[in-house]
C-alpha cells in the first residue's frame, strides 16, 4: 500500500497508518468500480459477510448493501484508530451502519465461530499479513462449509501502469525490486497479487477462480486520483531511486516530483491503468 501523498488534502488521523489517506483516495476515486467488483460477488440478501482486515470501513458499506436489511457484515480489524474511521465513515449512511458489527480482532485469532458467515472479504490486506496461506486457511474456517472467500489484491510491480519513457522503464521496474529487497524481508509480500492461485490452492480451498480488473484514469484527472497516483509516485521515487544510475535517478526523480516541470500528473496526455485481482474460492 502506499504512503500518504505529499498532494493530499487531508491529514491523516492519529492512529492510522501512513498509507491511510491515499488508501482513502483510492477508494473515492475508483468507487464506481470497486463497487462493481463487490456487486459481481455471488451474495444473496439475508447472507452474513465477513470484511476482513476492513480498514476504513468502504467495502463494508458496499458489503452492506448486499446482503440487505436481513444480512449483516462482520468487519474486523486490529487497529482501533481503523475501527473508529469505519465507524465514523458508516455514520453517514446509517441504514447501512445498522447492517454492520465492528469487530477488533488480530487475524490469527478470529473470535468468530468457525464456519459462521457466508462469504469472507479481503481487500489489499495480504501485503500487511505475515503469512498469507495461514490467513487464507483463517478466512476459511470463519466460512461454512461451502461458502466463499474472496480476496481482492494487486501485484505492486503491475498495479499502476503509468507511460514510462521505453528507454528507462526496465531500470526503474530492476530498481523497484531491488527497494523491495532493501525494504523488507518478506519482498514477496509487494507481488502477493501474482500468487494468489498458489495461496488459495495451499490454504486448501476448492475452485478457485481469478479475475483481473482494470481501472482506467486519463488528464485531467480529479482530486481523487491525483492524490492516489500522487502517492504512489512518491513511494515509487523513495524506493527505487537509491538503486539509480545519478541520470536515470534524475529522469525519476523529475516525473514523480510535483512542480518539477517533468511531473507526470500534469502531462495533457496522461492516461494511467490500476490493474487488480480477485480470487474467489470454496471453502470445502
Amino acid at each position: 500500500m502506499p504512503p500518504e501523498s505529499s498532494e493530499s488534502s487531508e491529514s491523516n488521523e492519529p492512529g492510522l497508518p501512513a498509507y491511510a489517506a491515499t488508501m482513502a483516495a483510492y477508494h473515492r476515486a475508483f468507487e464506481p468500480e470497486l463497487v462493481e467488483i463487490v456487486e459481481s460477488l455471488p451474495i444473496r440478501r439475508g447472507q452474513t459477510v465477513l470484511d476482513f482486515a476492513c480498514g476504513d470501513g468502504a467495502y463494508a458499506g458496499w458489503l452492506a448493501r448486499r446482503v440487505g436489511a436481513s444480512g449483516r457484515v462482520i468487519a474486523m480489524d486490529l487497529s482501533p484508530a481503523y475501527l473508529g474511521a469505519a465507524r465514523r465513515n458508516l455514520a453517514a449512511r446509517p441504514e447501512l451502519a445498522a447492517r454492520v458489527r465492528l469487530v477488533r480482532a488480530d487475524a490469527g485469532r478470529s473470535p468468530l465461530r468457525d464456519g459462521s458467515v457466508d462469504l469472507t472479504w479481503c481487500a489489499q490486506s495480504l501485503y500487511s499479513l505475515p503469512d498469507p496461506v495461514e490467513a487464507i486457511r483463517r478466512m476459511a474456517a470463519a466460512t461454512r462449509p461451502g461458502g466463499l472467500v474472496a480476496v481482492f489484491e494487486n501485484d505492486e510491480m503491475h498495479h499502476v501502469l503509468f507511460p514510462w519513457p521505453a528507454e528507462a522503464e526496465l531500470a526503474f521496474r530492476r530498481a523497484e525490486l531491488a527497494g523491495f529487497s532493501a525494504e523488507s524481508d518478506r519482498p514477496w509480500k509487494f507481488y502477493v497479487g501474482r500468487r494468489l492461485l498458489r495461496v488459495f490452492r495451499e490454504a486448501g480451498l476448492a475452485d478457485v477462480a481469478l479475475r483481473c480488473f482494470a481501472f482506467t484514469r486519463q488528464a485531467p484527472l480529479d482530486a481523487a486520483a491525483r492524490e492516489f497516483f500522487a502517492g504512489f509516485l512518491e513511494n515509487l521515487r523513495d524506493r527505487a531511486g537509491l538503486f539509480l544510475e545519478p541520470d536515470l535517478r534524475t529522469l525519476l526523480e523529475g516525473m514523480t516530483t510535483p512542480g518539477s516541470g517533468r511531473f507526470l500528473l500534469d502531462d495533457p496526455d496522461l492516461c494511467v491503468t490500476c490493474v487488480n485481482h480477485v480470487a474467489v474460492g470454496v471453502r470445502p
